[in-house]
């Protein structure tokens, strides 16, 4: 992925990005350009680009500005969730485009993933989950298929550890490798913290700033000392939005 986007504060975008409304909330309010989610969350930014403005996207903005693309902790939240049903779940796009379909006249709401609570789970498909009522008992249905196979109600942890509720909040904790590395929170990214940027996890410190330093000529065991940090938790957030780091960090 290329990160030339990241220095770039002074395009179009960024000058005409809405302002917050004082009662806006932050988890809602459209800050993120596709090139800084596409880096926060390790995924192609032309990926990205499909999921929200292909031929047939999956997804939806929260905000257009002046014809670019621009989204909230909610969209990033709702992209990562896609990226783990065809990462995780092997879920493909086509399968997820029906299924968002459905959700959206279930739920009534253009984001299903996120307004859905804890109904949905992964059985194979991504099923919607039904509370019982009277003798009728719990069960778990198919959604953007034909099919209407039901499954026995077991709960599956959709989304692992990587987006969880904290405080009452929603936090990503995004990690490129996360398919073969399910313990590592090495960065994160939280509406109330820093605006949303990406951090260090525990910190304020954004990953963005660690990366500038390390371009500059600084090593990393440097950039450590000076923040007070182990260089592996510098090390795994630099390779998390540049992995071409890997070869020299």
């Amino acid at each position: 992925m290329s990160l030339a986007a990241l220095s770039v504060c002074e395009d179009d975008v960024h000058k005409n990005k809405p302002v917050r409304r004082p009662d806006e909330p932050l988890r809602e309010f459209p800050t993120y350009t596709l090139a800084e989610a596409a880096a926060s969350l390790a995924l192609s930014e032309r990926t990205l680009f499909d999921w929200y403005a292909g031929a047939n996207p999956v997804l939806k903005p929260s905000a257009l500005v002046k014809g670019n693309i621009l989204l909230s902790f909610r969209d990033l939240e709702e992209a990562y969730k896609i990226y783990i049903l065809r990462t995780k779940h092997d879920l493909s796009l086509q399968y997820l485009r029906i299924a968002m379909t459905d959700l959206r006249n279930e739920y009534n709401t253009e984001h299903p993933l996120l307004d859905s609570g804890k109904d949905l789970a992964v059985f194979g498909k991504l099923v919607r989950n039904i509370p019982g009522s009277g003798r009728r008992p719990r069960r778990s249905v198919a959604v953007g298929s034909p099919e209407t196979s039901t499954f026995i109600p077991e709960v599956v942890k959709t989304w692992g550890k990587r987006i969880v509720s904290i405080q009452g909040r929603d936090q990503i904790f995004p990690w490129r490798y996360f398919e073969t590395d399910k313990e590592s929170r090495p960065v994160s990214i939280d509406p109330e913290v820093m605006s949303g940027r990406l951090v260090l996890t525990g910190t304020r410190i954004p990953v963005v700033v660690l990366w500038g330093r390390l371009k500059a000529g600084e090593t990393i065991e440097a950039i450590a000392r000076d923040y007070h940090l182990a260089p592996k938790q510098v090390r795994q957030a630099l390779i998390h939005i540049d992995k071409t780091l890997e070869k020299v960090a």
